[in-house]
């Protein structure tokens, strides 16, 4: 009598590897927050030139999706005092690239940007920051040319929409 071969040995099957995934957004945002909060050194640390780096590839995508002209943007900026600040340009990806690297200098960090619609003329954007700047002053404290000191960027950013609304100018038809 011969004796039959083992039966193949059977392996289990093992799960894959968990997917290498790339932290959202919020919390890089978060991070980055708390380390400008507790006073970064220069030059900033990865984690805030990271999360930097992917607030500028929104606003580069914004722009790329909707087109130049007169816009209003708002930066939420941390560091050792926080700050949101709302400016205007025609070109806001070289101004807020500016920003970026002037606060760079001084241990502060862009933390998010929010762009508004374009505006056609010169008069309706400078309006519009006007509005927007008398709307922030209401309720925070204004501590340079266009920085308001611990602000929230949502009314920031929802006072810079208003602004736009109300002063872009509007054609017959609209």
């Amino acid at each position: 009598m011969t004796i039959p071969p083992p039966p193949p040995a059977v392996l289990p099957l093992l799960a894959p590897p968990p997917a290498l995934s790339r932290p959202s957004f919020e919390q890089t945002k978060e991070e980055a927050r708390e380390i400008l909060l507790a006073g970064a050194s220069a030059p900033l640390p990865s984690k805030v030139r990271f999360h930097q780096e992917r607030v500028l590839d929104r606003v580069h995508d914004v722009l790329a999706r909707t087109g130049k002209g007169q816009r209003l943007y708002v930066l939420e900026i941390a560091g050792p005092i926080p700050r949101v600040k709302i400016g205007r340009s025609n070109n806001p990806w070289a101004r807020i690239r500016q920003h970026v690297a002037e606060m760079n200098g001084y241990q502060y960090g862009l933390i998010d940007a929010h762009l508004t619609t374009a505006v056609d003329d010169l008069l309706s954007i400078t309006r519009a920051e006007a509005e927007a700047h008398i709307g922030m002053g209401k309720r925070y404290t204004p501590i340079a040319s266009e920085a308001f000191r611990d602000a929230d960027f949502t009314v920031a950013s929802l006072w810079a929409d208003v602004g736009v609304l109300l002063h872009q100018s509007h054609k017959e038809g609209d």
